[in-house]
């Protein structure tokens, strides 16, 4: 009865160890993520050796606007403006030399502002004035740009970070499990 309880006590020690303690993990991209009680805001920055990878990705939030900002190598311009174009259409729509830019208002109030130039794009959107539906649109919207701008896929990378902590507990379970193994057998010896 006393090595049931003690192996039992042990057991419970060593699960309850195992899922208690994690190994912090390093982000694959640098994230700055900043939050305060009326909004967040993060930018990530891709640097390579590879200039046409390098690129830039900020994006504010609060409750009074939504502020999409990046940067990129002009390689992607043709791609983004493609985007551009498809979500927001030809009607608020001016191009002068390289720069497009869409500019909504309604009964003279910006709602939203888009440039886009060779290397660069920003968004900005006017909560006061826009519709919950333009400003949630924009933010879905910026995601899309910034999984494009910076060569990510957001449900990919979760995948993998997933994939990697349940191997990592797979370890620590197997671990935990040789570790009572020896438990039972100091016991099964004093015993």
């Amino acid at each position: 009865m006393k090595t049931l309880f003690l192996s039992t006590l042990i057991t419970l020690f060593l699960v309850t160890s195992l899922f208690s303690q994690k190994t912090p993990k390093t982000p694959s991209t640098p994230l700055k993520v900043t939050t305060t009680t009326k909004g967040a805001s993060y930018s990530i920055t891709f640097d390579t050796d590879n200039k046409k990878e390098n690129s830039s990705v900020s994006i504010k939030k609060n409750n009074n606007i939504y502020k999409f900002t990046a940067r990129f190598h002009e390689s992607k311009s043709g791609t983004i403006k493609k985007l551009l174009i498809d979500k927001l259409g030809n009607p608020n729509l001016s191009v002068a030399d390289d720069t497009y830019r869409w500019i909504k208002t309604n009964n003279g109030n910006k709602l939203y502002d888009c440039k886009l130039t060779e290397d660069t794009l920003k968004i900005y959107v006017d909560k006061e004035f826009s519709t919950s539906n333009i400003t949630e649109m924009m933010d879905e919207f910026g995601e899309v740009l910034k999984e494009v701008i910076s060569g990510t896929d957001s449900k990919e990378e979760a995948k993998r970070i997933a994939k990697s902590e349940l191997e990592s507990a797979e370890k620590e379970l197997a671990r935990a499990k040789r570790e009572l193994e020896k438990v039972k057998r100091r016991l099964e010896r004093n015993n």
